[in-house]
């Protein structure tokens, strides 16, 4: 069929979804593409979510990514509040929610991100307890957070730590709780996680990581957390964040292969004929060496986007480098290139007293990992000497006085 006839249904209108939408456009796609969201809200990137939206500094609007202007100026079809309650890969077409026409695909990107795990706790139904994913969550806490509210976070990953700073520049008294040993456990080595404790321990959270949470109290509305020692913590707000679960199941009822997400290849290609899947549902089955991995991050919308579009153009795009990520807390940027919490000898390039370092974790004379704290600027020479597996001694790396781009020349 000519392809200015076929297709395209993308199921998913956030940042994975309308990036796939916009590159096919710019890639050349002539063909109808229909983009499915179950939100009401115009396509936006998450990451301002738990920063200046909560902070109260900007609205979820303003980080926009495809306005219904754009829509018109592609010819991209917007359904917005929209469900699909079926997939029949069979007949290639989407059964949507009554009333509806059933509709027909030719290719069918599946974007539909993640949730946020629930915790089965007693007390998790009171009002005044959240959790953090959408526009919608983000402006219902962002408009209870004032100053000397008690705000207590489940959850010691990025989300509840970026929440937790919002949250305090706010003026709120803020408690983050984490059940295990260390903040940031998946994603980075203990000095590194002490050093991002000491940050927020510095401007007034209280933070407890290895405890139990039995349940939540309250009559009608939460106003404390108890803890499995028998202690209990204060609270006017509790925002969960203890990870994600990919939104499969629409796959999963169509007889795709998934495992928490959709099992794909380099290209998003899944097991199912003319079905793709990019952002955070889809798990790669190889990933920078890595297999059987699911990503939650912006760079692998953007670039998982760009993949799926060049697979349908039967333009394959290039292999990409070492995954990145990066958070905000308070006044610190901190940026992981590769996966943090890979093995190898960890290597100081300055202090965690300082204002800006960073690590590595080497193995074998290379760079496996490395984390840059307000150290930004490095973030380009540092993704080259992983990528390219060049062979650099912990001495080397660890010496301040030597520019690291002079060890990627070198090479």
């Amino acid at each position: 069929m000519d392809g200015a006839q076929q297709r395209v249904v993308i199921v998913g209108a956030g940042q994975a979804g309308s990036r796939t939408a916009l590159a096919l456009r710019q890639e050349g796609w002539q063909g109808a593409i229909v983009l499915i969201g179950a939100e009401n809200e115009h396509p936006y990137e998450r990451p301002p979510l738990s920063k200046d939206v909560l902070q109260g500094r900007a609205l979820p609007g303003d980080a926009t990514i495809l306005s219904a202007e754009q829509c018109q100026d592609q010819g991209i079809e917007l359904r917005l509040g929209e469900e699909v309650r079926r997939i029949d890969p069979r007949a290639r077409r989407l059964h949507l929610h009554a009333g509806r026409a059933p509709l027909h695909y030719d290719h069918l990107v599946l974007a539909t991100g993640s949730r946020p795990r629930c915790l089965p706790l007693p007390g998790a139904g009171l009002d005044g307890v959240h959790v953090l994913r959408t526009a919608a969550d983000a402006l219902a806490i962002a408009a209870r957070l004032e100053g000397g509210m008690r705000v207590v976070l489940v959850g010691g990953g990025f989300i509840g730590l970026e929440a937790a700073a919002s949250a305090r520049l706010r003026g709120c008294r803020v408690t983050v709780l984490e059940t295990a040993p260390q903040l940031m456990a998946r994603v980075v080595a203990a000095p590194i996680a002490e050093r991002m404790m000491a940050l927020h321990r510095g401007r007034g959270v209280e933070i407890r990581t290895g405890v139990r949470i039995d349940g939540l109290e309250g009559l009608r509305e939460v106003r404390r957390v108890r803890l499995a020692d028998g202690s209990a913590v204060d609270a006017d707000i509790v925002i969960l964040g203890v990870g994600a679960l990919a939104n499969d199941g629409l796959p999963v009822s169509a007889g795709i292969r998934c495992a928490d997400g959709v099992i794909v290849d380099r290209y998003g290609r899944t097991s199912a004929p003319f079905v793709y899947a990019a952002g955070d549902l889809a798990r790669h089955e190889q990933l920078w060496g890595c297999g059987n991995v699911r990503l939650e991050s912006w760079e692998n919308a953007e670039l998982q986007a760009r993949e799926v579009a060049g697979a349908l153009l039967d333009r394959p795009a290039p292999e990409r480098g070492a995954p990145w990520f990066w958070t905000d807390q308070f006044d610190t940027n901190l940026q992981i290139i590769g996966f943090g919490r890979a093995r190898g000898e960890l290597v100081m390039r300055g202090s965690c007293d300082d204002r800006s370092w960073c690590a590595f974790l080497v193995s074998d004379g290379r760079i496996q990992s490395a984390v840059l704290h307000n150290a930004g600027r490095e973030r380009r020479v540092v993704a080259q000497l992983i990528e390219r597996r060049i062979s650099v001694s912990a001495r080397d790396l660890g010496d301040i006085g030597r520019p690291l781009r002079t060890l990627a020349a070198a090479a």
